[in-house]
């Protein structure tokens, strides 16, 4: 009897597994697609700090 358990529990855990898997597959899919379909945004030649940008210091004069 111990057996029949020891087997099921470890099939179950395979399958278990194998969803994981296909769910952590589907979610890098759709990041990566996205990201396709939005291009960051181009930093241009700023090089200021957002702590900069609040409170302007850093500015050349």
């Amino acid at each position: 009897m111990p057996t029949i358990f020891d087997m099921l529990y470890r099939e179950y855990c395979r399958a278990r597994l194998a969803e994981m898997r296909k769910q952590l597959l589907i979610s890098a899919q759709r990041a990566e697609a996205h990201e396709a379909h939005y291009p960051p945004a181009d930093q241009g030649g700023d090089e200021r700090t957002d702590a900069q940008r609040k409170t302007d210091c850093g500015m050349p004069n």
